[in-house]
């Protein structure tokens, strides 16, 4: 009988810790920066399990994991951040504030192949590579025959994931814009130029800030004509 009881207990007490070893825990939170500006599209990266996670529009993400797992979050043109599962079952709510960083990679050369913004941008492509790779689903069906019509699948062109990978895409490469824009039109450039400082400056930065297309098609001398025709028209506007 006695033996019959040990058994009994070993086995209650494998099953217990078997439970508890394959436990989930839910870790959920809303990720923003130190501005309070929610940041939508993050990914959330399990690292022990390989599961990932984008947050929604509203910064709020939820992404599965065991306690002692570790879970990265990052963001285009932020610093990554790692928070430890603590709980053994049930939800850890956790809000992350990641914090924007610094303009030119450390440990890396600058020379003359690439500039810094060039730096920047290849270790973010480097970095969402493994999202910005991802095909988007076809809006139609790959059997539609030609002239069919087009097959709308909500599976999978309109699943919640597809459309925050196409979301992340969207602003990726918006943001990748941005950032070559702030590049060129930079306060000391346009300090240099205008002779303008402090509140002055910004103002006239705000007003003329340019489009992407026109920093793409301006060489650095057609840059400054741009910006010194840009301030004597904003100079002479009335105030």
């Amino acid at each position: 009988m006695k033996a019959f009881m040990r058994i009994m207990l070993c086995c209650l007490t494998g099953m217990l810790f078997s439970q508890m070893a394959g436990a989930q825990v839910t870790v959920t939170g809303q990720i923003s920066d130190s501005n309070k500006l929610v940041l939508p599209y993050a990914t959330v990266t399990n690292i022990n399990s390989g599961k990932r996670a984008l947050s929604d529009q509203g910064g709020f993400y939820k992404i599965d994991a065991s306690r002692g797992d570790k879970i990265v979050f990052t963001f285009v043109g932020y610093l990554p951040d790692t928070l430890p599962v603590t709980l053994t079952t049930g939800t850890q709510t956790s809000n992350m504030k990641l914090v924007v960083a610094g303009k030119f990679l450390k440990g890396v050369e600058i020379t003359s192949q690439y500039s810094p913004y060039q730096i920047d941008s290849i270790e973010r492509r480097r970095q969402y590579g493994y999202l910005l790779d991802l095909p988007n689903k076809p809006l139609a069906g790959g059997n539609t025959p030609e002239g069919a019509g087009i097959v709308f699948s909500p599976i999978t062109r309109f699943s919640k994931g597809e459309r925050q990978k196409r979301q992340f895409k969207k602003n990726y490469e918006e943001m990748e814009k941005q950032k070559f824009i702030d590049s060129r039109f930079t306060p000391l450039l346009v300090s240099q130029v205008t002779g303008l400082k402090g509140d002055s400056l910004q103002h006239f930065m705000r007003d003329n800030y340019p489009d992407y297309n026109t920093m793409r098609s301006l060489a650095h001398n057609d840059l400054l004509y741009w910006i010194t025709d840009k301030y004597k028209a904003w100079a002479n506007k009335p105030r």
